[in-house]
């Protein structure tokens, strides 16, 4: 009898979903329908929802739709998000797609069921064709209470055609990593690229296809791999689990936009430009596998997402780019259940005993080639985590150098920050460097730099991780441009005696968080940067056969555990941008020294509106990102509660009909943006 002893440890896993609806077993009495939903408390998504497509009953759409307390068949005013199957996207009038467009670009959410490669690019095409003249659409006209707003065209007409959008980049990076992921699991033409994509302007989140399932296995006195393909029943039970993940990832989304919002006042203390960066979210939905106490696969749908986030900066002074980047992750195991919930694998996949001398009775077979030997398999005590693997690597042309990666060692805290620049207090520039914080599963960072007085407040990436849990190790290897971190389980599993089995720790059983941090600088950069992501999981079920020898089952995703993202291009380039005032009655007897007035009492009220000299960054010297972002903030904060009244107030009490502020370059390479301001 060969008997090898492993390690249990924290393991997590990256791009799969997938289900597991009914367990045959005399200690198991559930059995679900195969329309029964069996979401005992259904998370609910408080966002107007435009649901553009009829849904199977047993699909992911149709149980997002059960989720959505406020749904209409059309797109309204008040419309948050659109909702539509992937086949239908070709079929969609033109005008829609502006409204689309609309709701994208004032932080809504596009999402999309099972879209095939050409449904992306379709709508991708779409978008992008809309975005242009919806954007414009949001920066001009009447904003109300006498104030307009208008973009002019640059002198050089040709300019116009050579500005780029920030966020037709990011949709066209989207596509391209979505339909690379797809390709990576050799995914045909003809098969979804995902269940669901879930598009919002500055994130994006992805249910990986639930046909084709793909794990690999292993059992403890054999050094065999294989992997296996399981194709378990699409139901509204496993749709349903699959729609409680993006249902939780909007609402967190929803938390981190209204977080941001209130750090963005009109006293000049908030963040103007926060989409002003390469800042992006990748949200990645997955299942996790396990052997039950009959041998059999057992899955827990929506039991693992993953996170990453990226931001890109670039240092004018020493033409160097910065990539700071967090693999964010949490496994739900499920923990301990009472009763026939630790049967059931969407409640927990521990499923084991909580005492040293108890098990759950089953038997399988296994044959076993390297001894020619039949294992029967009779007594089950548990699955839980064993270890996991994750690297980040950084690819692409120029001197790319690892600043720094938390965490470093094994259970304590680590702090630690990452110079990418100086504060530029005099030459006011915006985008040169930065602070980032977290909190719990929040962020929120000045993506691109703070304009708040008209410069930059960071010059560094700040890293944090909080105290490992002393049943899990982790180490840390640098090779070359990739950093790869190593968690595992600190105590043996096996070494108990015939009559009791090893407990598992909390630690492995519950929620396992991971939080792996890294910044790369990149001297003379040229071109976009991929960043390359692995995570391989490796479950663990522990059995004792009829000789009461211990084996440990082992069970983890193969497919699309290998990523690859192709990161957007940080502003390298830097433009001068003026604002004035100007007023018709200027130059008039009794208007001396009004203009003046009218600029201190602007500085006063509205500090981050008013600065006479800005030195932007932006992708090009020809773009007008972040002029346009400063701008559409301008606007908010000029209507900003009685922000409007109290600016045609100044008007009234200086005696002047109007005025207008403008932001404008003397080089005749970009349009001007100006708002109006009627006293009556």
């Amino acid at each position: 009898m060969v008997m090898k002893k492993f390690l249990l440890a924290a393991v997590l896993t990256l791009g799969l979903t997938g289900c597991i609806d009914t367990f045959n077993s005399t200690d198991n009495p559930i059995s679900y329908g195969p329309t029964d939903d069996h979401m005992q408390q259904r998370v609910r998504v408080n966002l107007p929802t435009a649901v553009l497509s009829s849904f199977d009953e047993t699909s992911m759409g149709a149980a997002l739709v059960r989720r959505l307390p406020n749904t209409t068949n059309e797109i309204q005013p008040n419309t948050k998000m659109v909702l539509i199957k992937g086949e239908d996207i070709m079929s969609r009038p033109f005008t829609e797609w502006l409204e689309a467009a609309r709701i994208y670009l004032t932080g809504g959410y596009i999402a999309i069921e099972k879209p095939h490669d050409a449904h992306l690019v379709h709508f991708m095409e779409q978008m992008i064709g809309k975005m242009a003249q919806a954007e414009t659409e949001l920066l001009t006209g009447d904003l109300g209470n006498g104030v307009t707003a208008a973009i002019l065209p640059p002198d050089d007409a040709a300019a116009a055609a050579r500005i780029s959008s920030a966020h037709t980049l990011r949709l066209k990076s989207r596509v391209a990593n979505l339909e690379a992921r797809a390709h990576t699991r050799g995914a045909s033409d003809a098969k979804p690229v995902a269940e669901m994509v879930i598009f919002g302007l500055t994130s994006y989140y992805s249910c990986r296809p639930y046909q084709n399932r793909v794990f690999g296995s292993s059992h403890s006195n054999s050094d065999k791999e294989k992997e296996e393909v399981v194709n378990l029943e699409y139901n509204s039970h496993s749709s349903g689990l699959m729609a409680d993940g993006a249902a939780q990832w909007l609402n967190s989304q929803q938390k981190a936009v209204a977080g941001a919002r209130g750090m963005t006042r009109a006293d000049g203390s908030g963040a103007i430009n926060q989409l002003m960066s390469a800042t992006e979210e990748h949200t990645i939905q997955t299942n996790l596998f396990v052997k039950d106490w009959n041998g059999n696969s057992r899955s827990k749908e929506n039991a693992y997402l993953e996170t990453v986030r990226v931001w890109g900066s670039h240092n004018m002074d020493t033409n160097k780019d910065y990539y700071y980047v967090q693999q964010k992750a949490v496994a739900s195991v499920g923990g301990k259940k009472d009763g026939d919930d630790r049967l059931d694998a969407n409640k927990t996949l521990y499923a084991g005993p909580y005492d040293e001398d108890d098990y759950i009775d089953g038997r399988f077979e296994y044959y076993d080639e390297d001894d020619d030997h039949t294992y029967i398999f009779y007594h089950y005590y548990g699955g839980y985590f064993k270890k996991g693997q994750f690297s980040l690597g950084l690819t692409g042309n120029g001197d790319i150098k690892v600043e720094d990666a938390i965490p470093t060692t094994d259970n304590n805290n680590t702090s630690t920050s990452v110079a990418v620049g100086e504060t530029h207090t005099e030459t006011n520039t915006v985008g040169g460097s930065f602070t980032l914080g977290f909190s719990g599963s929040n962020f929120m960072g000045s993506l691109g730099g703070n304009y708040s007085h008209g410069w930059t407040d960071g010059t560094s990436y700040t890293m944090t991780t909080t105290t490992n849990v002393k049943e899990i190790k982790v180490t840390k290897n640098t090779d070359g441009n990739t950093v790869l971190w190593e968690y595992e389980k600190t105590k043996d599993v096996f070494d108990s005696d015939e009559d009791e089995h090893v407990m598992m720790p909390d630690a492995v059983v519950y929620d396992v968080n991971i939080d792996n941090q890294i910044c790369w600088s990149v001297s003379n950069p040229e071109g976009a940067y991929t960043l390359k992501t692995s995570s391989i999981p490796k479950m663990q079920a522990y059995f004792r056969d009829d000789d009461d020898n211990e084996y440990g089952f082992n069970q983890w995703p193969t497919d699309g555990k290998d990523l690859s993202y192709e990161l957007l291009i940080p502003n390298r380039a830097t433009q001068t941008w003026r604002m004035d005032i100007t007023f018709p009655e200027i130059g008039e007897p009794g208007h001396e020294g009004n203009k003046a007035q009218l600029i201190e009492a602007l500085q006063r009220h509205f500090p981050d509106l008013y600065q006479p000299t800005m030195e932007l960054a932006d992708q090009t010297e020809e773009s007008e990102n972040a002029i346009k972002n400063i701008y559409a903030l301008s606007q908010q904060l000029v209507m900003h509660s009685d922000g409007s009244q109290t600016m045609k107030e100044y008007a009234k009490d200086l005696g002047i009909s109007e005025y207008t502020i403008l932001w404008y370059t003397t080089d005749g390479k970009h349009s001007k943006y100006t708002l109006k301001v009627t006293a009556e």
